[in-house]
């Protein structure tokens, strides 16, 4: 991980938040959102869906929708440290984005006289709210009369952090209307037996399949990049708050705690010693033990792989060599810098130039028809219309990361 340059930033008016402010709204349907016409993120500034649908419309490019978490949009987790001390004195917030290239930047780089890449990465978010961003974007540019060539989805992460054993569904409204909502979040009863992330397993596969058929469905070409994270990473590690602290009174507190405990050990008797393989089998089940920070689990890449093969669509995958400390290729936990950004850049080239040679043919999967009922636009749509100007328990700031000084 290298010292981060805040010298640009420091001066920089537009990427200063003033005291007291956010750069993050609430949207109790999208969850955590970018603040108004801040729909796509750019090399040095932030982009509307007018300027974007502007730009596309005056070029004969084709269109590269990249739709994620932090990963995606670029999050520095090193600004998120200086902040801390910066709140304390009341000084205005360095805002954590453009501070590296991601790989939209490095794409628009090797590839930009032929595409035009739109950032749509969002930190915090998880295949839940991709569904709904993918959804919400395409739409929006179709409305403009653009129609994204590709789209590819990074997500893992962020559905694989335990929040205190609540899962991201419970946090926003669902599809149902607003009274029917109310009963399903009322009803939920605390699990202290087993431990919850922020998407369970068969949710996150739904999730998936979901944004690739929407893609598809609006007439782009889907692609999935595979997430890689650091093993040599400190298993509980936030770069802000350090160890963060969770107490035992918490549903499934304790067993996370429990996994956290044993990660560290695992962590600490394997990092200095020889590399074998043992220990990479240490330092991932390490990781995997690991439910406080954001890091996908192995049976998460699983069902990224499963679904991008059955599907027929092209799954992004990096070599991050493990031998050495490979936090160089990352800012920190989870988000990818340097040559991991290189890779991911260039193996989205790779895929759109195999989809243009026709190797990756629309599977044609749609999933059951109640499946798709229950997903479809039409019953979003019905849900937000009844729940239209009302409150909920969900309309809150419960989705704010409560890591994290932006």
């Amino acid at each position: 991980m290298t010292e981060i340059d805040l010298k640009k930033s420091a001066f920089s008016e537009k990427h200063l938040i003033a005291h007291g402010k956010k750069p993050f709204t609430n949207d109790p349907w999208f969850g955590r959102q970018l603040l108004p016409g801040q729909d796509f993120i750019g090399e040095a500034d932030f982009l509307s869906l007018d300027d974007a649908a502007a730009e596309i419309k005056a070029s004969n490019k084709r269109v590269l929708l990249n739709i994620g978490d932090s990963s995606t949009a670029g999050w520095d987790t090193r600004v998120t440290a200086v902040n801390k001390q910066r709140l304390k004195k009341e000084e205005p917030l360095i805002l954590a984005f453009f501070q590296y290239p991601n790989y939209s930047d490095v794409l628009r780089q090797q590839a930009g006289e032929q595409l035009i890449v739109l950032n749509a990465g969002i930190p915090g978010h998880t295949t839940l709210q991709g569904v709904r961003r993918n959804r919400k974007l395409l739409e929006g540019l179709k409305e403009r009369g653009i129609t994204p060539d590709y789209v590819s989805f990074y997500f893992g992460n962020n559905d694989c952090q335990w929040e205190n054993n609540i899962e991201d569904k419970y946090l926003v409204r669902s599809n149902l209307p607003l009274f029917l909502d109310k009963q399903r979040i009322k009803h939920r009863k605390p699990d202290f037996e087993r431990i919850h992330l922020r998407t369970n397993l068969r949710d996150f596969e739904a999730n998936v399949r979901m944004m690739l058929r929407d893609a598809r469905h609006f007439g782009a070409i889907p692609m999935v990049i595979l997430p890689e994270t650091p093993i040599y990473w400190e298993p509980g590690f936030r770069f802000v708050a350090d160890n963060f602290l969770i107490k035992d009174d918490s549903p499934g507190a304790n067993m996370v705690n429990a996994a956290l405990a044993k990660a560290t050990k695992l962590w600490e008797n394997a990092k200095e010693t020889d590399w074998s393989v043992q220990k990479a089998a240490d330092l991932s089940k390490a990781s995997e033990l690991d439910f406080v920070i954001p890091r996908i689990k192995t049976a998460y890449r699983k069902v990224l792989e499963s679904v991008a093969r059955n599907a027929n669509v092209p799954l992004v995958r990096t070599r991050i060599p493990r031998e050495d400390n490979d936090i160089e290729y990352f800012v920190d936990y989870c988000h990818p810098i340097g040559d991991a950004n290189v890779q991911i850049a260039t193996k989205l080239q790779e895929m759109i130039k195999a989809c243009d040679e026709g190797h990756y043919a629309d599977a044609g999967e749609r999933g059951s028809l109640l499946m798709r009922l229950l997903d479809s636009n039409l019953f979003g749509f019905i849900g937000r219309v009844l729940s239209r100007g009302k409150s909920s328990s969900t309309d809150s700031d419960a989705s704010d990361d409560i890591y994290t000084l932006y």
